[in-house]
C-alpha cells in the first residue's frame, strides 16, 4: 500500500515561491501548494514504490535531510495519510 503525507511548512520572511519551487523538484513530492493560515506551505508526498524496509525512519530522514533543508524553511509539521487512495474516511 502506498504511504502518503502532507507537510505544512512555515517559512522565513517572504520565500514562500522560492521553496515551493525547490520542493517541487523533490522526488516524492507530489503536489505543493502556498496557503494562508498557520503555515505558508503545504506539500503532498507519496510513496508509491516502497522497499519492504520503508518505514517512518525513512519519512523522518526525507523530511529532516531533504525538506527541512531548503533554504528559507523555518519549521515543518507532518501529517500521514491514514485512508487509501481514492477512498473516504466514512
Amino acid at each position: 500500500m502506498p504511504v502518503a503525507a502532507y507537510v505544512l511548512i512555515r517559512c522565513r520572511g517572504a520565500t514562500e515561491e522560492k521553496v515551493a519551487e525547490e520542493l517541487r523538484k523533490k522526488p516524492h513530492v507530489k503536489r505543493v501548494d502556498t496557503v494562508f493560515g498557520d503555515y505558508d506551505i503545504i506539500a503532498y508526498l507519496e510513496f508509491d514504490e516502497l522497499p519492504s524496509s520503508f518505514s517512518v525512519a525513512e519519512l523522518y530522514r526525507i523530511v529532516t535531510e531533504e525538506i527541512r533543508q531548503v533554504e528559507g524553511v523555518f519549521s515543518t509539521s507532518t501529517h500521514i495519510v491514514t485512508t487509501k487512495p481514492g477512498k473516504g474516511a466514512g
